[in-house]
């Protein structure tokens, strides 16, 4: 009976450390978001403004991804593990703001947060937050769990990550026949939709390019690189295969709003759509290119 109280009091232990950790966290956005200073240092009130919350939770939700891929270990003692925790957790909440930090400024140039979210409440922009730091939490889980809480092997991890993900980000423009900037502006939800699908898309084939053994890094690089290059070829073949099966008909129609012709609007549905298939496209992708063991088995053809 001792020993269970024992391990439920280490337990209480660690999640009031957790819970100190992600206090960090909040203070590390003043780093490098300076422009939320005000709005993190006040009391949140959800109902207030809906934009905020969908762009704050996205976070709360992305640490939580994270933490649930970290092993906590006290079989070498109390306070080595309590270390290795805090050690580890300083690690992942640097890399993964600065993650949200370098992908947000790629492809959120031309936008702030405190115009678009406490100003204008454009609820695109907050989806669009929203999706980047699931995704991205979902990659730096799988950097993680590939680097086996390697402190160099980690950071090796998530530069090539980074990197990828930033290069591949844009491609949006090519693959979407949606205009992102204007319609971003305009407070689309078609466009905050389809690129919710085609980033979540995005992240599940970097992730599953990167998750398999890191033996030796050059090797390593090349199988991922050949994943990512194999996925670009399937992704269509199965996109357009799913719009024959269900006869969908691509019906983009632009509309033109009565006081100004210039501004152009597009159907929910659309973007709806476009993610949808996007995202599932990406998803069934990963099982042709990660799913497939050959063994012995030797093709003929």
């Amino acid at each position: 009976m001792n020993e269970l109280y024992d391990k439920l009091i280490i337990r209480i232990i660690f999640a009031l450390i957790i819970c100190f950790i992600i206090y960090i966290y909040k203070q590390a956005h003043l780093i490098l978001f300076p422009s939320i200073k005000h709005q993190i240092l006040k009391k949140f009130s959800p109902s207030k403004n809906s934009t905020d919350t969908i762009h704050l939770f996205g976070r709360i939700i992305g640490i939580g991804i994270i933490y649930s891929n970290i092993v906590i270990n006290v079989s070498d003692g109390m306070y080595f593990a309590l270390g290795q925790l805090f050690l580890e957790s300083i690690m992942v909440i640097a890399l993964y703001l600065a993650s949200l930090y370098i992908l947000e400024s790629i492809v959120l140039y031309n936008f702030e947060y405190a115009d678009e979210i406490l100003r204008r409440k454009n609820y695109a922009y907050a989806i669009i937050c929203f999706s980047h730091s699931i995704s991205l939490a979902y990659i730096l889980k799988t950097v993680i769990k590939v680097s086996n809480s390697s402190l160099i092997m980690t950071l090796f991890l998530w530069l090539f990550a980074v990197v990828l993900i930033g290069f591949c980000s844009k491609t949006f423009q090519i693959i979407s026949k949606l205009s992102f900037n204007r319609l971003l502006v305009q407070k689309s939800l078609a466009v905050a939709i389809s690129y919710m699908g085609f980033i979540l898309g995005l992240c599940t084939i970097i992730s599953s390019s990167l998750d398999h053994s890191l033996q030796d890094i050059k090797w390593y690089t090349i199988q991922v690189i050949l994943k990512i290059l194999l996925s670009i070829i399937i992704i269509p073949i199965i996109r357009k295969g799913l719009i024959w099966v269900f006869s969908i008909q691509d019906d983009l129609q632009l509309k033109k709003d009565d006081t100004d012709d210039s501004n152009l609007s597009v159907e929910l549905g659309y973007g709806i759509y476009e993610g949808a298939i996007l995202f599932t496209s990406c998803f069934l992708t990963t099982v042709i290119t990660g799913n497939i063991y050959y063994g012995n088995f030797y093709p003929l053809f």
